[in-house]
């Protein structure tokens, strides 16, 4: 069966319930199904981490303190996502930042996911 199949009220209801479970989604509850009953399910609330680094400082990672790439990292941060971090329970996030070379000059963008424990300034 494809779409041509379909009468315009048989299209509207499978859009609007497309629009509901996408909205359910949305907010943290999904049908569940279980004997015709739907149950939401409950989900926890984002935590938004607690930063103390800020755009213009420079921070140095090691490699178990970040993820997605090897050794040591100095990083000048541009800006802290906190919009995306929120769901990682509060110890990782993402900053987008620049790479500072051991030569001290800048290298290139880079976003990073790093843990929150190890962001301090480099003095």
């Amino acid at each position: 069966m494809n779409a041509f199949d379909l009468s315009p009220a048989q299209i509207r209801n499978r859009l609007i319930l497309r629009a509901r479970q996408a909205a359910l989604a949305a907010i943290g509850r999904q049908p569940a199904r279980s004997r015709g009953r739907v149950q939401a399910t409950r989900t926890r609330p984002p935590v938004v981490p607690r930063v103390t680094v800020t755009a213009g400082q420079v921070v140095q990672l090691a490699e178990n303190d970040y993820r997605y790439a090897a050794g040591a990292l100095r990083l000048r941060i541009l800006r802290v996502r906190l919009d995306i971090s929120q769901w990682y329970d509060g110890e990782w996030v993402w900053l987008e930042g620049v790479e500072i070379g051991p030569d001290g000059r800048p290298g290139a963008f880079r976003p990073v996911l790093a843990r929150v424990a190890a962001l301090r300034p480099v003095t």
